[in-house]
């Protein structure tokens, strides 16, 4: 049994990357495709890794082929990463064809315990305070963790 902790919703800036490269690890260790795929280092150190991740967010800084997005971590007190979800401002029509406002996931040890539902909750109150009233959320039908 775990004790109850503290958690919230956190942007890239507040994670480290002693939690970060354990929360990937759990996820390879497991056999599993990291979601939100933003997360995938791709053989990246983490602080190559991390540098792309902030111009994201900025409509000036961002490249023009790349959506405004922006990805938070759910994480307990002492930094410990439950998951992640990658929210996605201005969709293209390409990206509707595949994905939606948000993708995510959470960690394979923390699943079934309704962090799924939080990161969820507290990302659509995100994304209508930046004018999207309207989410699209989609999954894959080989998602096991998503129930189907």
């Amino acid at each position: 049994f775990k004790y109850c902790t503290a958690i919230k919703l956190v942007d890239i800036t507040e994670i480290d990357e002693k939690n970060f490269l354990e929360y990937i690890k759990e996820w390879k260790e497991n056999h599993e495709s990291i979601f939100p795929t933003v997360c995938e280092q791709n053989g990246k150190t983490y602080s190559d890794w991390i540098k792309p991740q902030f111009p994201l967010l900025n409509s000036e800084t961002k490249s023009k082929d790349l959506i405004k997005s922006e990805t938070f971590y759910l994480v307990e007190d002492n930094g410990y990463i439950i998951g992640a979800i990658d929210l996605r401002y201005d969709l293209t029509a390409e990206v509707l064809k595949h994905e939606g406002h948000l993708s995510f996931g959470v960690r394979p040890a923390e699943r079934r315990k309704g962090y799924a539902f939080i990161m969820l909750k507290q990302s659509l109150n995100k994304l209508r305070l930046n004018r999207v009233n309207k989410a699209l959320i989609t999954t894959n039908r080989d998602n096991k963790a998503a129930g189907f």
